[in-house]
């Protein structure tokens, strides 16, 4: 009898390994036993490709697979994925599957980010009528059981739930390094950052995730700063700006970003989805109004524009972040 990894523990688990032997998903072996070290040494500049909000329709399979492979063959040090993973339809164990075995077939380590795709808005008619908190339950179990990276060729993680005491701190909350360069993911999500009005359990789920959250964003610029970090990478699913100041739910986490970037003093780059319109910019500021120039941030494709972004960190260049799609 096969003996099922974490991901396929629990109460579901029955579901779970019938649907992934049925459609032949997953494979059911171990993370590897000796993943590489959080620090990753590389020789010259660091290359990131990121991507999300994808694919939203059958339609788009195809185009999504074959964006896989190219991203394959980019051969990255790390690719990321920032949520919303799906668009509408039911957010059940099937699609999660499908989803994580793709993430899984690309080649080198690939970090894995939730959106509210997944989870915040599966409370709707039509999308399998959950409960959020249940789908996010099932999201961790099954992505984030192990403190290892997706990808064929996975890197260890330092995970918030890992090295705070805190009850809240997050499993999905990662960070490694690569180089120089210190990257982290926040669980930030679109639809006002899970906050639904009138919906207690919401807010106090919101509420919980969001002081995590606010906690691990000062701590990554704290510990870039500690070991001098040549530049820091966040990456979330939300576009903090696209509806800032409605609903409240991105405040706090574009305060400790710009909080902590400003202590930290280097280059800082910003990576998330949401929109769906490749953007490049410096659109964070000090309390005074004043551009924060070190300060990027990156919009990648998403929906029916199904491309990668391709990052370039290079700190001897006189543009550190080099940014295209494909």
């Amino acid at each position: 009898m096969p003996v099922f990894p974490a991901f396929v523990q629990g109460p579901w688990s029955q579901r779970v390994a019938a649907v992934a032997m049925c459609l032949g998903l997953v494979a059911c072996a171990s993370p590897p036993h000796n993943p590489a070290p959080p620090a990753t040494n590389v020789s010259g500049p660091v290359t990131v490709v990121a991507f999300g909000d994808m694919p939203y329709r059958t339609a788009d399979l195809p185009a999504y697979e074959a964006l896989l492979r190219a991203i394959s063959a980019e051969a990255p040090d790390v690719s990321i994925n920032v949520g919303d993973i799906k668009g509408g339809g039911p957010c059940d164990e099937a699609v999660y599957l499908r989803h994580r075995s793709q993430m899984n077939s690309v080649e080198g380590p690939l970090v894995y980010t939730p959106g509210d795709n997944e989870w915040t808005d599966c409370h709707r008619s039509g999308w399998g009528d959950y409960d959020p908190r249940e789908r996010l339950a099932v999201l961790r179990e099954m992505f984030f059981a192990n403190p290892v990276s997706l990808g064929r060729d996975p890197i260890a993680l330092e995970r918030q739930s890992d090295v705070s005491p805190a009850p809240s701190a997050l499993v999905e909350n990662a960070r490694w390094r690569i180089g120089g360069v210190m990257f982290a993911t926040a669980h930030v999500v679109g639809s006002n950052n899970g906050r639904r009005s009138g919906d207690a359990a919401a807010i106090a789920e919101y509420e919980s995730r969001d002081a995590a959250n606010r906690e691990w964003i000062k701590e990554l610029f704290e510990l870039a700063a500690s070991e001098r970090s040549t530049a820091v990478v966040l990456a979330f699913q939300a576009d903090p700006y696209l509806l800032f100041g409605v609903g409240g739910g991105f405040h706090a986490t574009v305060a400790a970003i710009t909080e902590g970037a400003i202590a930290f003093g280097g280059p800082v780059l910003v990576i998330h989805g949401d929109g769906h319109v490749f953007t490049v910019d410096t659109p964070f500021q000090d309390s005074f109004g004043n551009q924060l120039e070190k300060v990027w941030r990156v919009e990648v494709p998403g929906a029916l524009d199904i491309r990668a972004v391709r990052i370039r960190i290079d700190p001897g260049a006189s543009r550190i972040f080099d940014v295209v799609t494909f």
